[in-house]
């Protein structure tokens, strides 16, 4: 039960005439619990793990002890950070530019804020994000449609010149926007931790891990023109190291993501099983778009200008194009940049984190509970990968050891020169698999 919750305890016996009842805490009696049942107050924090028993004795003099009934509560929001100190100090939102001439500079620490110096307003977000999805867990996760709390994988994006077909795709959204999709991401991920939704914990994760479910900056990062860029671009202008990579995605408010993967049975058992639940489903079901990453082609494929939207990877686009006639509808992804970013998309919200890493040109995607690489986003529905529907989809995951051999022994960096020798390992595995 939760903090505030009123426990109550009821206890069945027999016996000989009339019987009467001792309820006890710890072993202390209870002043006044004398009937078959026993409303304690509201719980606090400090009443967890106290056990619970009644003596029942009859006219006689008989008695008996019933059993221990153990009281768990879970802590409010604020308490339960205080006792994990490490997943608190990675909640961190970067609050100003890193520099104000310069988009392409990544955030340093000194740009962000962490969750204990909010303010009680920003705490208080937060805290209302978790509650709400802690009760819509409790209600069994049903599946809601966009826009959920004003949040939406197709937000209103903020770029100036998404009408020009022929420019990049770049998507930036207002830091108000940002803000309430971040709580909700953090709030989300928090629920699922302290109700044991998922059978895994963050309690064991590294500073990595917790980063790149926790850090704003993984999602977008706080412009010098006011708004929140999302997505790593490439050519010249991608970091050069690969923590400072952002999915190419706009996020779903996880209440529509969740039940995806419920509903498809793609939660498993382990952080590992889940991943190769959701590679699999990528495998049978991603197709590899046409054309060019631009406004109008991503308007043609997806009927949307910015980053593709999960919910219409999930649920199959037409494409649009005359030019494609024959291309049809599909669960099309926007390559390996689009499907690293739905692996981070859509596992993040089991708290199962991905981080992108660009290799010449391309993209990985490296599970960072795992310590485990995919080689090239496009691997999953790598065609040589479809031939052999009877092997895990499992081993196209290479550990760190062969991602060093193949690619580059620094852990830290992206690859950044379109040329590398690294490029002829990109897709190696799938090339191999099984």
């Amino acid at each position: 039960m939760d903090v505030g919750d009123e426990p109550s305890f009821v206890v069945g016996a027999s016996g000989t005439g009339t019987l009467a009842y001792q309820w006890f805490r710890d072993g202390v009696p209870i002043p006044g619990a004398t009937s078959m049942s026993h409303q304690a107050p509201a719980a606090v924090y400090s009443d967890n793990s106290a056990q619970f028993t009644v003596v029942v004795t009859d006219t006689l003099g008989g008695s008996t002890t019933s059993a221990e009934a153990t009281l768990t509560v879970r802590p409010d929001l604020a308490t339960w950070l205080s006792l994990n100190p490490n997943v608190a100090a990675a909640i961190k939102w970067q609050f100003r530019p890193a520099n104000m001439s310069n988009s392409y500079i990544p955030p340093a620490e000194s740009d962000k804020i962490a969750w204990a110096t909010w303010s009680p307003a920003q705490q208080d977000d937060l805290n209302q994000a978790y509650l709400d999805a802690k009760a819509w867990l409790a209600q069994g996760a049903p599946q809601a449609a966009m826009p959920i709390g004003g949040l939406s994988d197709q937000p209103a994006n903020q770029h100036p010149q998404t009408g020009i077909d022929t420019l990049a795709v770049m998507e930036w959204v207002t830091p108000a926007y940002m803000w309430k999709l971040y709580t909700a991401h953090v709030g989300f991920s928090l629920a699922l931790e302290i109700t044991h939704e998922v059978p895994w914990s963050l309690a064991g994760d590294t500073d990595e891990t917790l980063r790149t479910l926790f850090d704003s900056s993984v999602m977008a990062w706080y412009l010098p023109n006011g708004n929140y860029g999302m997505g790593t671009y490439a050519g010249a202008n991608f970091p050069p190291l690969r923590a400072n990579n952002r999915p190419q995605t706009a996020f779903a408010p996880p209440m529509w993501t969740y039940p995806f993967l419920k509903q498809a049975g793609l939660v498993g058992a382990t952080r590992l099983e889940t991943i190769g639940n959701v590679l699999q489903w990528m495998r049978l079901n991603l197709s590899h778009y046409y054309g060019a990453g631009t406004y109008g082609n991503f308007n043609a494929v997806w009927q949307y200008r910015g980053w593709v939207p999960v919910s219409k990877i999930v649920n199959g686009t037409t494409d649009m194009d005359p030019a494609r006639p024959t291309a049809g509808f599909a669960h099309w992804t926007a390559g390996c940049h689009g499907s690293v970013a739905f692996l981070h998309e859509v596992l993040r919200v089991a708290n199962v984190p991905v981080q992108p890493v660009w290799i010449a040109g391309h993209e990985l995607a490296y599970f960072t509970s795992e310590k485990l690489y995919l080689d090239h986003g496009d691997d999953p529905y790598n065609l040589n990968v479809k031939s052999h529907p009877g092997s895990s989809v499992l081993l196209l995951l290479i550990d760190e050891a062969t991602y060093a051999s193949w690619f580059t022994t620094d852990l830290t960096i992206n690859i950044t020169d379109p040329f590398s020798p690294a490029l002829a390992n990109v897709g190696r595995r799938a090339a191999q698999f099984p």
